[in-house]
């Protein structure tokens, strides 16, 4: 590697010359050695070309002043591994690309390529400078709560030969440090050229990504995200908007991603939104011009109700009442508003409660694995509670794998984006169908444990319906003439095109001018021309979850009913409910009161249909130790807080690590059964003790969590110190062989349970004797031996 022995002071000004040695030095100490020197004097050798680049953190100093030694170490290292990273990736193809940190704050990059290739040094330095910077920023905010910024200089090293290397490669080094002391110190002059072609140019392209909805699986918007010319330093989106927030050009590259994005979008996409991003200073630029997007949406046919403007959040907002007055105007023009990036950089509560946002978009770094920690699920369960009561919805980012994705739909989460949904692409890239499918699926068990497999067609009634070229006056008659009606299908050779609500019309006519204006304009001027319609034979419950994903104006809208295309029927919501209902009544009388999870009755049945299926099972009776105590002392609030927490636990461990037909049921108290499979039993029973362990203790006060014990009376009377909550769990594996009674079933878990209890602390007991439910001798009675 690159070693160098100039010094270099405090100030960084000029390189320190040693005493003795004048201000053009006749000879200095090697500044390559070794295998770096053999590379470089051997590309010089041969007539190659060197250049450095410097790129030294801006007032270093004051760093070191306000921060600790340990902090301003940590930053020269992480701006030493950066440049290394962009180099490396940037870089690789050069004959020559070393790197070397000078001292904490500065790194020196030497270049070997031929001239041709050094004649962009400038272009390159720039470049890296950017990337590097980038880079840095999220680490430097999190140890210094501030970002750097990062200045840069390049020379040529002007050396006649490998005699005179070290003093030329010394000059240059100079030379670099003097340009990124200055205002060349940005390098951005080629850079500068670029970026202004590709603007003027029209070269920024759009890419888009599906938001899809985590309910019935479609496409509920597509977010535009910005490139640059594939074959430009500019390709990535990051050092697009870090230039131009540089050099003070956001609002015009904004203009150019805008049209870029709504010239590539088209609104037969299934009536999917448009998610545009846009920097919130971009609105207090003295150049804006509100009018000039709703030019570029007519321009190409789209409706200001079919976009979304992203709030990018990465910056503050300083002058609120300026911001708040522009964004006013979209939302009267009917564009949605959605806050990017909350929980991270300036998205906080503040300025959600400012903005009033129709979505918020929850940043990555919440959703990364979401599915094996509880506290960004509890995070999300949070944001979850607050945007269902202010009338927001939540879109998670970064989804990247299937675990995640099922969290999230077990949670309620109204939409997700990522690249396991879909990657950004042109033309936009739907999910696949085997997503889509399992979102279904996954988003009908999720909500209220509901099912109700009968087809929507069941449920269906007679449509009212009216020719796509009637006119509003016939509409407004038949309403007053039919005063039960409250909707009416606009159809076309007998397929739907619209619906027609006469709450709508009734608030359309009644305004200034409405029945002037559009009593004898066709009906479709005013119609809903994007209803939720489905085939017959849709299952209830997969209807119910589309319609329950529709935006707030249409919730009570009823849906339509399609035969192979053709109009069928119609269905109202209120009629879903009440079938849904009937399904939650059915449940509910097998199901514990408390928890929701099935009870006895569901809990024998279940067996009972393994059993006949012979399919080996393992089956877990889970119990909580010391829980009568518990309950006694804290109050039966707090017990069913324990037994909710329990219950909570256990589905979340079947959820990330068993199969999808495992079960879990709720005998009653703190009692609880799993049946799953053997091969998974103990992975998921092992991930279940883990967080039980790390949850219980939030159920007792400091002092009792400090004590290890509480004081109480047991269930035979006897008063003494009792250990905090444990849980046991005892696992009998069933073959299924042979049909089994549930009193053999009930004596062998009784009798595992029994020795899983005598366990000190947390306890998981698998029961070593032969699996019940086998033929002949295997399955005769032997004493228990179990094993912890």
């Amino acid at each position: 590697m690159l070693r160098t022995y100039m010094q270099f002071s405090p100030q960084f000004q000029q390189p320190y010359i040693p005493e003795g040695v004048g201000a053009v030095p006749a000879q200095i100490p090697e500044l390559l050695r070794g295998q770096s020197r053999t590379m470089v004097a051997g590309h010089v050798g041969l007539g190659g070309a060197l250049g450095v680049v410097l790129l030294e953190i801006h007032d270093f100093y004051l760093l070191r002043r306000l921060f600790r030694p340990e902090v301003v170490a940590a930053v020269g290292e992480i701006l030493e591994n950066e440049a290394r990273m962009v180099a490396k990736s940037r870089l690789s193809g050069l004959p020559v690309c070393l790197v070397e940190r000078l001292d904490a704050g500065r790194v020196l990059v030497v270049l070997g390529g031929n001239a041709a290739a050094l004649d962009t040094l400038e272009r390159t330095a720039a470049a890296l400078r950017l990337e590097v910077r980038g880079r840095l920023r999220p680490e430097a905010v999190r140890l210094t709560g501030q970002e750097l910024e990062i200045r840069c200089g390049a020379a040529l090293v002007l050396s006649r030969g490998v005699d005179g290397l070290d003093m030329a490669l010394a000059s240059a080094v100079s030379e670099a440090s003097r340009l990124a002391r200055g205002e060349a110190g940005k390098g951005a002059s080629p850079m500068q050229r670029e970026f202004r072609e590709i603007l003027e140019l029209g070269r920024v392209r759009a890419v888009y990504q599906p938001i899809v909805n985590l309910r019935s699986g479609t496409v509920f918007a597509w977010e535009a995200l910005a490139r640059g010319p594939s074959e430009s330093v500019f390709a990535s989106p990051a050092m697009l908007f870090d230039f131009a927030e540089e050099t003070e050009a956001v609002f015009v590259l904004e203009k150019a991603c805008r049209e870029a994005a709504i010239r590539g979008f088209s609104p037969r996409q299934d009536g999917a939104r448009l998610f545009c991003n846009i920097h919130p200073r971009t609105m207090l630029d003295p150049a804006f011009t509100p009018g000039e997007t709703r030019k570029l949406l007519d321009k190409y046919g789209i409706e200001p109700k079919d976009v979304v403007l992203e709030i990018t959040e990465r910056h503050s907002v300083k002058d609120f009442n300026l911001f708040h007055r522009t964004l006013a105007h979209y939302r009267d023009a009917g564009y949605g508003v959605a806050v990017d990036d909350v929980g991270t950089g300036y998205s906080g509560l503040a300025s959600i409660a400012e903005i009033k946002p129709d979505f918020m978009k929850i940043d990555m770094s919440l959703v990364r694995g979401i599915d094996a920690n509880p506290v960004k699920r509890a995070l999300l369960e949070t944001l979850l509670t607050f945007a269902e009561k202010v009338g927001c919805r939540i879109v998670a980012e970064g989804i990247e794998t299937e675990s995640e994705l099922i969290c999230l739909i077990r949670l309620g989460v109204h939409f997700g984006q990522g690249f396991y949904l879909g990657r950004p692409a042109l033309p936009p890239a739907l999910p696949r169908e085997d997503i889509r499918l399992a979102i279904v699926t996954g988003s009908s068990q999720a909500v209220d444990g509901l099912k109700c497999a009968s087809p929507i067609s069941d449920l269906a009634e007679r449509p009212n319906q009216i020719p796509h070229n009637a006119q509003v006056g016939e509409v407004k008659q038949f309403f007053d003439a039919e005063e039960a009606a409250h909707a009416v299908v606009v159809v076309c050779d007998g397929r739907p095109e619209g619906l027609i609500m006469s709450h709508h019309l009734d608030r359309l006519l009644s305004s200034q001018y409405g029945l002037a204006l559009f009593l004898r304009r066709e009906v479709t001027r005013i119609m809903d021309p994007q209803p939720l319609a489905v085939e017959w034979d849709t299952p209830v419950e997969v209807a119910a979850q589309a319609a329950m994903a529709r935006d707030r104006d249409k919730l009570y809208d009823p849906i339509l009913v399609t035969c192979r295309g053709k109009l069928s029927g119609i269905v109202s919501v209120q009629k879903i409910l009440d079938a849904l209902a009937c399904v939650q009544v059915e449940m509910a009388k097998g199901a514990n009161p408390l928890t929701g999870l099935p009870g006895n009755v569901a809990i024998e049945r279940e067996i009972a249909r393994r059993s006949a299926a012979q399919r080996a099972t393992c089956l877990v009776y889970v119990d909580l130790d010391n829980f009568k105590v518990y309950n006694d002392v804290f109050g039966f609030q707090n017990g069913d807080k324990a037994i909710l927490m329990t219950a909570r636990i256990l589905g979340e461990a079947l959820a990330s690590l068993g199969g999808e037909e495992d079960f879990l049921g709720h005998v009653g108290g703190d009692d609880f059964v799993l049946l799953c499979s053997c091969d998974t039993v103990e992975p998921v029973c092992q991930a279940a003790l883990e967080a039980f362990a790390l949850a219980s203790p939030a159920l007792y006060n400091p002092e009792d969590r400090k004590r290890g014990f509480i004081e109480g009376q047991s269930r035979d009377g006897r008063v003494g110190r009792f250990d905090l909550l444990t849980i046991s769990m005892g696992v009998i594996d069933c073959a299924f062989v042979v049909p089994v009674t549930m009193d053999e079933l009930g004596q062998r878990a009784a009798a595992v349970k029994k020795f899983a209890k005598s366990q000190s602390g947390n306890s998981l007991v698998r029961d070593r004797r032969s699996p019940l439910g086998l033929p002949g001798e295997a399955n005769e009675r032997r004493e228990p031996a179990a094993g912890k």
